[in-house]
């Protein structure tokens, strides 16, 4: 950011603006990685080409201050192809001094927005290009489907987000290929030792980025709110989650899997006693198998929350008779088992799960758990559970 107000009592204003815009696109870009320009890279202008051979970044974000109407100051921001030196966005802001921590939120929101959809398009342009032959969109969501109807695996989750980014390339504004993609960052979101937390973490941010465009483009879509609140619930933002699962449900009463993940989200805010009778509304409604899994699995949890382990531990094997893969069932499992007495089954429930993820250790998944939530009835809960997942060993 530059000072141009012609002001030097305005460079400290400039200089925390800056810096307090870097530390929010690391929280809310978690995907990207960030880096300071230096003297080499003017910024003035337009930017230096870099060489082909040294891509040491691919955008570059750069703005200045001036001085606007009176008393107000106005903020440029430009995102710049660091390859080509195009102006690829540019936002203007006008605003009082005292107005600067609301106006560098919404400017902040914007950027992040707009990155993510550059990085969207030109995984879209690699996923199209990989695919080999040329397909249609419609084909390329069918495809897509077809992948996650098989069940939910890591390497299914992947083929279908790349056909949905396949068909994002064709159009880009296709409302079923950005919620479709959303669903799969939800998918590894869900499932955080199926990669590092690195990828975990931008997948959380894309997903999110995804569905609200999806929103903005048919702001009544069902499936976009509730995967919009899945990963909301998933980050922690409990209420806007809420407000997600409401808006899909006014949307479509029927929704069974909206109906689910707002009972599993209720568990985190404390009212894990709202969660099965969800959980059973959405099974009712939804007869998906490969969902099941899931949604009997947020039963299990809630009862474990709720001390009934005996209710858990049958619920938590139905879900992984579904899907044995489930590593969330499994751990969870180890603890109800653990919680009741049967150490050997926890033990060996353990074991299965250190076999099936070798590279994987519950700390990341311990943190997802204990963060996402303030509720003093909820931390009361899952506190405990953890002291025996750790006892078994998967959090070393």
């Amino acid at each position: 950011m530059r000072n141009l107000t012609g002001d030097p009592d305005r460079q400290r204003l400039v200089d925390a603006f800056t810096d307090d815009l870097v530390t929010d696109l690391l929280r809310q870009s978690r995907g990207l990685s960030l880096k300071p320009l230096t003297g080499e890279h003017p910024v003035t202008g337009r930017v230096a080409r870099m060489p082909a051979s040294e891509p040491e970044y691919d955008y570059v974000v750069t703005g200045s201050a001036q001085r606007g109407n009176r008393d107000t100051l106005r903020v440029n921001m430009r995102i710049i192809d660091a390859a080509t030196s195009e102006y690829l966005w540019a936002g203007r802001h006008e605003f009082r001094p005292e107005e600067l921590a609301s106006i560098q939120t919404r400017i902040t929101r914007r950027i992040s927005r707009e990155l993510h959809v550059l990085l969207l398009q030109a995984a879209s342009r690699r996923a199209f290009s990989q695919a080999g032959v040329e397909h249609g969109v419609t084909e390329a969501l069918s495809r897509a489907v077809s992948a996650l109807q098989q069940g939910m695996r890591a390497e299914l989750s992947a083929e279908a987000q790349r056909w949905y980014l396949t068909a994002l390339a064709s159009d880009p504004r296709n409302v079923e290929a950005l919620t479709g993609l959303a669903i799969t960052c939800q998918h590894l979101v869900s499932n955080p030792y199926w990669a590092e937390p690195r990828m975990v973490a931008a997948a959380s941010d894309l997903g999110r980025e995804a569905a609200a465009i999806a929103l903005s483009i048919a702001p009544g879509h069902a499936p976009a709110h509730c995967v919009q609140g899945m990963l909301y619930s998933a980050a922690g933002k409990l209420d806007e989650a809420g407000r997600a699962f409401e808006h899909a449900l006014a949307t479509d009463a029927g929704f069974g899997i909206a109906h689910g993940f707002a009972g599993y989200n209720a568990a985190f805010l404390g009212h894990a006693a709202e969660t099965v009778p969800a959980i059973e509304r959405a099974m009712s409604l939804d007869q998906a198998d490969r969902r099941h899994s899931i949604l009997l699995f947020f039963g299990g949890f809630a009862e474990l929350l709720l001390g009934r382990t005996e209710e858990s531990i049958s619920l938590l094997h139905k879900s992984l008779d579904r899907n044995p893969s489930y590593g969330s069932a499994q751990v969870f499992l180890t603890a109800a088992l653990s919680a009741a007495g049967r150490d050997r089954e926890a033990t060996q429930t353990a074991a299965k799960f250190r076999a099936q993820y070798p590279g994987y250790r519950t700390h990341a998944l311990e943190q997802l758990w204990l963060s996402r939530s303030g509720s003093a009835a909820y931390c009361a809960q899952i506190h405990p559970l953890f002291e025996k997942i750790r006892g078994l060993g998967l959090a070393n």
